[in-house]
């Protein structure tokens, strides 16, 4: 009997042992967010229960929130979420996967893609969000959510999503430093980026565009998982300009954000229409990388009025100086000594 029962432990520490290790090779070969920058996966690094302030959305995210402003100004720890083009419903199961791990006092949406009426862009950026997921439940669920059917979609092209290295196991010729060490932590999420690129400020439009129904149903599945966990949750949208002449898209992107704006203020729930707040002092001459994108001069002057808000309208606490966040402060510096210059002083 007793042998046996060795026998039986002997095999389910080796199933255990090859299945950590498959794991293990698995991450090794994955393609990588954004190089050396990987934000969903990175958020199992992150201290269990250390975030104050989840950030979820696309590109506009992690170009407009810099955790370092918000920490060394405001003692408010916080991780941005996000990836390129991430769909409202990847938002919402990113968020899942993030509540096993961390419980955010708030949770900040960036409104982007609220004018994007499926549930997913491309393969590309719906990996971007899932192929770093650990499996589990969350990521099965929301890819038999998200996925095309099995009619439309083949078993093996599917499983490529559930087990990534089906497909990225050849890519042993072009693994880099960033595919064997996590690098920029310290960044948590966001970018360090003072490339100017001035662009002109398109204006705006009073008009409005009725919201698309796959983000509005996914917004809602957001609002109830924050209320269900005591979250209080925020939407904000930043400023951008007209990317390659599409006044067109622009103006429609616009016009659902005005129909945002109106259906939130029914539904009570905060937005930040950077927009329309002028003492944040947002200059389109100085403040972009490209086009539509933030640099890092326009993500300190959005969080920064960003912390004032959080803390006159909600209960943070700064941790400043409790000795158990003093990686905050450690990271703070490396933050500091990467920029070059003191972005706090913008």
């Amino acid at each position: 009997m007793k042998k046996k029962i060795c026998r039986i432990f002997g095999v389910a520490m080796f199933l255990a042992v090859g299945i950590f290790i498959f794991a293990q090779i698995s991450e090794l070969f994955r393609a990588k967010t954004a190089s050396n920058k990987d934000m969903i996966h990175s958020l199992y690094k992150l201290e269990k229960d250390s975030i104050d302030v989840l950030v979820l959305g696309s590109s506009h995210g992690y170009s407009s929130i810099q955790p370092n402003t918000l920490w060394h100004e405001h003692g408010i720890t916080s991780y941005v979420m996000c990836s390129p083009s991430q769909s409202v419903p990847s938002s919402y199961y990113a968020l899942l996967e993030a509540l096993k791990y961390q419980k955010p006092k708030v949770v900040l949406l960036e409104a982007f893609m609220m004018h994007y009426e499926k549930k997913y862009t491309m393969e590309a950026r719906l990996r971007q969000v899932f192929d770093g997921m650990r499996l589990g439940k969350v990521k099965l669920d929301a890819l038999g959510d998200l996925l095309p059917s099995t009619d439309e979609m083949g078993f093996k092209e599917r499983l490529t999503y559930y087990i990534p290295f089906i497909k990225y196991h050849s890519r042993w010729n072009d693994l880099r430093y960033y595919d064997f060490h996590t690098t920029n932590m310290y960044l948590k999420g966001s970018i360090l980026n003072y490339k100017v690129f001035p662009v002109e400020d398109p204006g705006m439009t009073e008009e409005t565009k009725e919201i698309p129904e796959i983000p509005l149903q996914y917004l809602q599945k957001i609002r109830q998982t924050c209320e269900e966990n005591g979250i209080h949750l925020v939407l904000y949208s930043v400023p951008y300009s007209i990317s390659d002449g599409n006044v067109e898209k622009y103006t429609t992107d616009m016009e659902v954000n005005n129909a945002l704006e109106i259906y939130l203020a029914e539904e009570g729930i905060p937005f930040l229409n950077y927009n329309k707040i002028p003492e944040a002092g947002i200059d389109f001459s100085t403040d972009f990388r490209n086009a539509t994108h933030m640099n890092t001069y326009g993500e300190v002057k959005v969080t920064r009025y960003l912390g004032t808000y959080l803390t006159q309208e909600f209960d943070m606490e700064d941790h400043r100086e409790d000795p158990a966040y003093e990686s905050w402060n450690r990271d703070y510096l490396r933050y500091k000594n990467a920029a070059g210059e003191s972005a706090d002083d913008i």
